[in-house]
């Protein structure tokens, strides 16, 4: 018989590893989005990136300043400038 604490405990570790997958996912997707934009601009937008990215992953497991932080990480990472343009966002002026 299967006690309920040790299913309870396996549904979290399932949901553990399904939110890594996810979180990996979506820095590839962020990854790729910079990738392709600093072949034509110098600037990353955190509004139009987090609009491209949420077309292709509608389930986000990032939203609001930690969404905007990981774009910019990234496109720092990859000398490009960051423009902190998504409504009700604030504090993350860099």
């Amino acid at each position: 018989m299967i006690r309920p604490t040790a299913l309870l405990q396996a549904l979290a570790e399932e949901s553990m590893f399904t939110d890594d997958v996810a979180v990996r996912r979506l820095k590839i997707l962020v990854e790729q989005y910079v990738e392709t934009r600093k072949k034509r601009h110098d600037v990353i937008s955190t509004a139009n990136a987090g609009t491209a990215i949420r077309e292709v992953m509608p389930s986000c497991p990032l939203s609001g300043k930690a969404f905007d932080d990981l774009i910019a990480a990234c496109a720092i990472e990859h000398g490009l400038a960051v423009l902190f343009d998504n409504p009700g966002i604030s504090g993350t002026e860099i």
